[in-house]
């Protein structure tokens, strides 16, 4: 199979667009099944929502154990294990915060992302980072355009800022 363009999350051909992982086809969508294209600013995560949640939750948690067992004086901190106890809960406190806050990044729209939307109503999403970083912009939009018809391809301003040659 000849790629027309190919990326770390996805590749085109001819007539389909596939979906790989670890440089291998996972999904295989044909041009007819596709309704549209969007190179937009948003998350590749799936469902951001509850990344956002699933964030908080460990920031919150960060928090309670922050403030309910971080009171601790020198005149509690004599035994040996007692010590290595607390340093466990402090560095469980940081993974926790970290790891929420991690999560909640991720899923903010911070970058540029290619959109998928099949007649299926399912929805595919991956980041074009690293096309806009080697400027090959241009080739991904028309091999978009050869792919499917160009009423199907919607770009935001800024991305369309990044092409050389604009899309008519």
């Amino acid at each position: 199979m000849v790629y027309r363009y190919c990326t770390e999350f996805f590749a085109l051909t001819d007539d389909t667009i596939s979906f790989l992982r670890n440089r291998f086809p996972y999904k295989v969508i044909k041009s007819n099944e596709l309704i549209k294209v969007q190179l937009t600013k948003g998350t590749d995560v799936k469902r951001p929502i509850v990344s956002i949640g699933f964030g908080a939750i460990l920031i919150g948690v960060s928090v309670f154990l922050i403030v309910n067992f971080s009171g601790f004086g020198f005149e509690d901190l004599e035994g040996g294990g007692f010590i290595r106890a607390v340093g466990y809960l402090i560095v469980l406190e940081l993974f926790f915060a970290g790891l929420g806050g991690y999560s909640i990044y991720r899923a903010l729209p911070v970058h540029k992302v290619i959109v998928f939307t099949m007649a299926s109503g399912e929805q595919e999403s991956f980041s074009i980072s690293d096309a806009i970083q080697k400027k090959e912009v241009d080739l991904l939009v028309s091999c978009l355009v050869k792919l499917i018809n160009k009423t199907g391809i919607e770009m935001d301003s800024d991305i369309e800022r990044t092409l050389v040659t604009p899309v008519k």
